[in-house]
């Protein structure tokens, strides 16, 4: 319980780092939904705790931190599968010469994500690239779509590794706060 409460102290703390800046923040949540090949039929995961925070660092770059933990439903045995966090640097590609008040349209990003899995007992690394696309609703409440595509590392607790590709789907739903 000590570890989840400061996980959640670190997901929040941006949020605390970066109100006093007069730079739009995005705070939003990312409903995630996993089914891996591996799992067995009628399984999956569930990111119960999907916060997003986006922090412009300069024009048409962003920083993106994405909390994870996924409760994983499975026929015997769900339970809170992995915990964690990602994060990506999102580059907006802009070709008007006037400054947005908040990023908005296609974007490029890299990003890396690592999860603890402390029902299977090992760590997961991913890396991606991911293009996507930041629907602005009147520079107040956005809609991210985006792919990812990349590959995913898994350190197990005997000293064995493994990978695999990564491939995943996101949607944002989140809120400018200025």
């Amino acid at each position: 319980m000590r570890k989840l409460i400061i996980i959640i102290s670190i997901a929040i703390l941006p949020v605390k780092l970066f109100c006093q800046d007069s730079k739009p923040f995005l705070l939003g949540i990312n409903p995630a939904v996993t089914i891996e090949p591996t799992y067995s039929a009628g399984s999956f995961d569930v990111n119960i705790f999907p916060l997003v925070f986006e922090y412009p660092i300069i024009t048409n770059l962003d920083l993106r931190l994405i909390t994870l933990f996924n409760y994983g439903f499975r026929n015997y045995g769900s339970a809170l599968i992995n915990v964690g966090g990602e994060l990506s640097i999102p580059y907006y590609v802009n070709f008007s010469k006037n400054k947005p008040i908040v990023p908005s349209g296609f974007f490029v990003a890299a990003g890396s994500a690592f999860t603890r899995n402390i029902y299977y007992n090992h760590n997961n690394l991913s890396v991606f690239l991911e293009p996507g696309y930041n629907f602005s609703f009147n520079n107040s409440f956005a809609l991210i779509i985006d792919l990812q595509f990349g590959r995913t590392y898994f350190f197990y607790d005997d000293g064995t590794g493994a990978s695999g590709n990564h491939f995943g789907v996101k949607v944002i739903l989140g809120w400018w706060i200025k």
